[in-house]
């Protein structure tokens, strides 16, 4: 199977890091992801001149023009704020995620608020006009599906449950599963 489409994420959102513990999973076991990531802030639209920690997450995260290395920072961000509960405003956090990357942290420390912003900015409003209105949410060709989880989607395979994030892509005529 092969897993494609834009995902449109926050770091500091807890759906967004099941989303995607739940496609790194699915990965080994065979699923094939081509994704792009992409930070929208759950908390709303930003201002360049009062970043929070979250849209500096995200601007960190656009700031790395290399895909394998995004993807390397992407997983560390993700794995250093909820899995060992560091901070996105330490500049520490930035550090590791770059060291683990093979990036010069102050580098990227850098780039934040200037080419990362920037990058994270377009982003957002290619977001905005597809139609994306929270987080996690993914867009193929059709309109955006936003992903509700609880912590129990990260018991049990993963791929059985990408293929049903799969399908809702596809399906046009379904719009909404809502459970309680």
């Amino acid at each position: 199977m092969e897993f494609t489409g834009t995902v449109y994420f926050d770091f500091t959102d807890a759906g967004s890091w099941r989303l995607f513990s739940l496609l790194t999973r699915a990965a080994t076991e065979g699923v094939r992801l081509d994704l792009e990531w992409v930070g929208f802030p759950a908390a709303g639209p930003v201002d360049r001149t009062a970043l929070t920690a979250a849209v500096r997450g995200l601007s960190a995260h656009a700031a790395v023009a290399e895909p394998s290395r995004r993807q390397v920072v992407r997983q560390a961000l993700f794995t250093l704020l909820h899995r060992q509960g560091d901070s996105l405003d330490a500049e520490l956090t930035y550090r590791a995620a770059a060291k683990v990357a093979g990036l010069d942290g102050d580098v990227l420390l850098a780039a934040i608020p200037q080419t990362g912003f920037t990058a994270f900015e377009t982003g957002y409003l290619r977001a905005v006009e597809a139609g994306v209105a929270g987080v996690p949410t993914i867009t193929r060709h059709g309109p955006p599906l936003r992903i509700g989880t609880t912590p129990a989607v990260e018991h049990g395979p993963a791929r059985p449950r990408v293929e049903v994030i799969d399908r809702m892509l596809e399906d046009d005529g379904i719009w909404e599963l809502v459970k309680p």
